[in-house]
């Protein structure tokens, strides 16, 4: 699940992080809601969070709040700017891009792709706790044209002892996920041809979990080394591309669905 990025962002992104922790426990879905507006949803048979609820009488802060708060590691190397009725944000070239800034959604899109060696595609997405409280989505995804890499966290800046709850959130998520139950390889050459890459919605709070193939060519083709080419059959192995993800308020975690 960790991925490598081209020069350009080799020092901005990390690994993918989030996954070293237990998996989530694979339970059925429950209903979802908007990321604004909470809805009422039976409850989980995990724990729900100690925190208490933001404070009635202080002001709910939005998604752009939460976005302009952010700090290193976790913050977006774009400030946004409103325009008359849309939002821009500054390009790594100096170019002026059109942003997607939806705050009753609770969602912030950039997508970059004046890098100089790919594109750049950024998305921060406000979720709500059972209890009211914010879990703020944080993905940086780069492509260089051959590859993909994605630094993904889940936050929780209002809780008074942990800020990270990435592991808790969404658990280990591989490519073993979305190969047939069978097929047993070298993990880490695995990962590397086949990352998986997460996509934060905008209406609705279920992710997408997905498996990018775009490298076949390099593990499948006549220059791949005996190495590389250990991972190639696992391109026929697939037994799903995509896995949706579904969010659970009261225990802050996001489920996979039940296994057919």
């Amino acid at each position: 699940m960790r991925i490598t990025a081209w020069a350009f962002l080799s020092v901005a992104l990390l690994a993918c992080s989030g996954g070293a922790g237990q998996k989530v426990a694979k339970a059925p879905a429950v209903g979802t809601d908007t990321a604004e507006a909470i809805q009422e949803q039976p409850e989980a048979t995990l724990p729900p969070t100690d925190e208490a609820p933001e404070a009635e009488t202080t002001k709910q802060k939005n998604v752009l709040d939460y976005y302009r708060s952010l700090e290193p590691p976790y913050n977006s190397p774009y400030e946004l700017t409103q325009k008359g009725n849309k939002w821009v944000a500054e390009s790594s070239l100096e170019m002026e891009l059109e942003a997607t800034v939806d705050l009753k959604n609770g969602f912030i899109e950039i997508i970059d792709e004046g890098t100089g060696g790919g594109t750049y595609h950024v998305q921060v997405v406000l979720f709500r706790l059972a209890n009211g409280n914010p879990l703020i989505a944080v993905s940086k995804r780069a492509y260089d044209g051959v590859g993909a890499t994605q630094e993904y966290h889940f936050l929780r800046p209002e809780h008074p002892d942990q800020y990270d709850w990435t592991e808790h959130t969404l658990g280990a998520l591989t490519v073993f996920d979305f190969l047939e139950l069978d097929y047993a390889e070298e993990p880490a050459i695995l990962e590397e041809a086949m990352p998986v890459l997460l996509d934060l919605p905008q209406r609705g709070t279920t992710l997408t979990a997905s498996v990018f193939t775009g490298k076949r060519f390099y593990y499948c083709g006549d220059s791949a080394s005996p190495e590389e080419q250990v991972a190639c059959p696992a391109f026929d192995r697939l037994r799903r591309e995509e896995i949706k993800l579904h969010w659970d308020r009261a225990s802050g975690q996001f489920l996979f669905p039940q296994e057919e």
